[in-house]
């Protein structure tokens, strides 16, 4: 209990005396004054979480100690930013295009008959290639594992698949190409 009241009055301390200091250093780093806030603000969340007498200086916390947390958070924040960044643009359509609504309309008709096409398929002969069909692109699994559910091997579900895509590209139009 002793210890946290004295960990309290250090902290207190530090941010009385070297607030100035702390903010100043924590701009050199982010160079934007809002994110160097956060990262004094993380810096005392730290603080009273790690509360341990090695970070003490004299009457406050040693400031090197926080100089150097300050830098190593910073550090890791944009890398882990960087990482998320690049696989968040990864699928990101270019900002100068303008959305298309007509595009979607397209897609939604072109899957309507598509879905039209595999019912209508249904009452064919062709029926086991279209639940074969319907099994493998509703399903999360793979070819394989597909085949290996029903018990057929991966060569035949491979070919019935391939039969029904050829059907589909024949008699439904695909919505990808431009007229």
């Amino acid at each position: 209990m002793n210890e946290n009241l004295e960990l309290k009055r250090r902290i207190e301390v530090l941010y009385k005396k070297h607030y100035i200091w702390l903010l100043q250093s924590a701009k050199n780093i982010t160079k934007n004054n809002l994110e160097a806030e956060d990262l004094i603000g993380d810096l005392m969340i730290y603080l009273l979480e790690k509360g341990t007498p090695k970070i003490y200086y004299k009457d406050s916390i040693n400031t090197m100690y926080c100089y150097r947390y300050l830098q190593t958070r910073w550090i890791n924040k944009i890398v882990k930013h960087n990482k998320v960044k690049i696989t968040d643009n990864k699928f990101q359509e270019p900002l100068d295009e303008v959305y298309c609504y007509e595009e979607d309309e397209r897609i939604m008709e072109s899957f309507d008959l598509v879905q039209e096409e595999l019912q209508r398929l249904t009452t064919t002969r062709d029926w086991p290639k279209v639940k074969l069909f319907q099994l493998y692109y509703d399903s999360d699994d793979t070819m394989l594992e597909v085949a290996n559910k029903i018990g057929i091997c991966k060569s035949t579900m491979f070919m019935n698949l391939k039969k029904i895509r050829q059907h589909l590209k024949t008699t439904c139009p695909n919505p990808f190409i431009a007229d």
